[in-house]
């Protein structure tokens, strides 16, 4: 558990090997920060006053908590009132007329759940990965070629790439099943939210447009109301029970409306990008002729029937690994790299007569 939450420090660092791409990285290091962010600014009643501050004389801390434990709720038919929106004047109302809210309290960690969840799929990959990458490139990454690439380097990175046999397929099947661990993630959390306040999450955004547009009724005031009322009892002069109505205020609702605004136009977004990456991703396994075009893209210089030559010779999942150098090293040293498999595959010129199979990396 430990190391899971020292992983968390990677967010904020700038990594010279990128392992996976924009929009997982959208994922795991900006959903998380924005979460996180929420979170912190939620519990941080000092600058926010308290919780819930509820207009009473008498035992006003005792009641204080009690409405904030047990919930509080407007009434429906009242949502319009410009003044005081969702404030009714009866007690004894019909369940159906009155919205109850006792979900504000929990909000903080149910974003502190998402921001793990929304990790994990990181988290899995790169134990999967295992820093092969990092192996791989390393000291290659830089701007200018250097020292480092020579003719033992190429020769070993040729004979990985060409000897990866079944280990690549299974390292690039690990990472599309991520990819689509973030498309369920966005889908679950979008679902989590809406179940989390009583069913107005998945139309919240549209709901808050359209009343802007034709000045209907505020959602934000309906899912999450700055005035409330809360029902509480005590024992009359005859110990009888006697119900009573108290005014709350509820200032950290301010802040949950917009949170939750950003939070839908966010995952949405999301949900629209996770689902074209896996779309590529599709394309990317199963259309040898993307692939194609995504070497020419990289390279820049090698011809199309050169390219096709070397997808078809190597495994989707050589070509991943392929790709990912590509996107981690030098444009010149990659192309000189995609050469040098070609010159392998095509039998010219090539200073290495035999592959062997590398010896690091062998296993996924």
């Amino acid at each position: 558990m430990i190391k899971f939450l020292n992983s968390f420090k990677s967010l904020i660092k700038l990594k010279q090997v990128h392992i996976d791409n924009n929009v997982f990285k959208l994922h795991y290091k900006v959903t998380v920060i924005l979460l996180v962010a929420f979170s912190v600014l939620l519990t941080t009643k000092e600058y926010f006053g308290d919780p819930i501050d509820c207009d009473v004389e008498e035992r006003k801390e005792v009641i204080d908590t009690f409405c904030w434990i047990y919930g509080t709720f407007i009434v429906k038919r009242t949502l319009n009132d410009p003044h005081l929106p969702g404030l009714g004047l009866s007690v004894n109302q019909d369940p159906e007329a009155v919205t109850r809210q006792v979900y504000y309290q929990w909000v903080c960690i149910a974003f502190c759940i998402q921001a793990v969840i929304f990790y994990l799929p990181r988290y899995l990959w790169k134990m999967w990965e295992g820093g092969r990458l990092q192996f791989l490139v390393k000291d290659l990454t830089g701007p200018v070629v250097t020292p480092d690439w020579n003719s033992a380097k190429k020769e070993t990175l040729v004979k990985y790439v060409l000897n990866g046999k079944q280990v690549h397929n299974i390292y690039t099947v690990r990472y599309s099943f991520c990819e689509f661990l973030n498309f369920i993630n966005v889908v679950a959390q979008i679902y989590f939210m809406d179940w989390f306040i009583t069913g107005h999450f998945s139309v919240y955004g549209i709901a808050y447009a359209t009343y802007k547009m034709y000045r209907l009724t505020n959602p934000m005031n309906e899912v999450f109301p700055k005035i409330t009322k809360c029902t509480y009892f005590k024992i009359g002069p005859s110990g009888t029970e006697v119900n009573r109505d108290a005014l709350c205020i509820l200032p950290l609702n301010v802040l949950n409306e917009k949170f939750f605004l950003v939070l839908w136009y966010w995952l949405f977004i999301l949900l629209v990008l996770s689902f074209l990456s896996l779309v590529y991703r599709a394309l990317f396994l199963f259309v040898p002729m993307f692939r194609v075009y995504l070497l020419r893209a990289q390279t820049r210089s090698l011809d199309k029937k050169k390219s096709e030559i070397v997808v078809n010779h190597i495994t989707y999942g050589d070509f991943f690994v392929l790709y990912k150098i590509g996107k981690n090293v030098n444009p010149m040293l990659y192309r000189d790299l995609v050469g040098a498999i070609y010159d392998q595959i095509a039998g010219k010129e090539s200073p290495f007569k035999k592959l062997s199979p590398p010896s690091t990396f062998d296993e996924v």
